[in-house]
């Protein structure tokens, strides 16, 4: 109950931070739908004493819905895509990996203070971890070979790999292959529960992601690409 706890106060945190930063954007819009968003976690956070009772059930899928239409909303806002179906490929697997990574790393950080828990929902985040990191790369890897062309100056190609070279290699090697790299030592450590090791090791898998979340938002945004 404590972990769902914490989650939600930091998933209020996060979504209120948002809301901050489309107001100073000037998309009050997106604002208002995360400040709903805000409130409808507060709804969960109070009935969470109730799991089993169907208005806890509601409110958390009501809560599930809310997540996913502001994510895509505020994505299509930033990146303007010509094809829905590619914002919204971006959107589920930029959110996919970002809450796998974290999720796992705050489990295994309340592994540390909670001794005697199953490994069992470790290993079920660390395979997550493992498949949303795949499907982003398979994201990508597609956009890329949608766009067309050549490296002539001027070409899509050209423009995403030559004239952004520095963003969107660094996106690659930390956002796409550090998370990949880095899965083989996480499972194994969880694997032999050894769980501190584990933790210390998706604290960098999280830093690897998030920097590479960052820079394929603004690679998305420059070139309307869901990179």
């Amino acid at each position: 109950m404590k972990f769902y706890r914490l989650i939600l106060i930091i998933s209020a945190s996060l979504t209120a931070a948002a809301a901050l930063s489309h107001l100073v954007a000037d998309q009050r819009l997106l604002a208002f739908l995360d400040l709903a968003v805000v409130g409808l976690i507060l709804v969960v956070y109070l009935l969470l004493r109730y799991p089993k009772r169907i208005i806890f059930r509601s409110s958390a899928a009501a809560l599930a819905v809310a997540y996913v239409i502001v994510v895509l909303f505020a994505y299509q806002t930033s990146i303007r895509t010509t094809s829905l179906g590619w914002a919204i490929a971006g959107a589920i697997t930029s959110t996919a990996i970002l809450g796998s990574v974290n999720l796992a790393m705050l489990l295994g950080h309340w592994y540390l203070v909670v001794r005697g828990m199953s490994i069992d929902p470790l290993i079920r985040l660390t395979k997550a971890l493992l498949v949303c990191s795949v499907a982003k790369l398979l994201c990508v890897g597609l956009v890329l070979m949608s766009v067309g062309g050549g490296f002539e100056y001027g070409d899509p190609l050209h423009r995403i790999m030559i004239a952004n070279g520095i963003f969107f290699w660094m996106r690659v090697g930390w956002g796409l292959a550090g998370p990949l790299g880095l899965y083989p030592m996480i499972w194994g450590t969880v694997k032999i529960r050894s769980t501190m090791a584990a933790t210390g090791i998706l604290y960098v898998a999280v830093v690897a992601v998030v920097i590479g979340e960052v820079l394929g938002l603004y690679l998305s945004a420059l070139l309307n690409l869901a990179l």
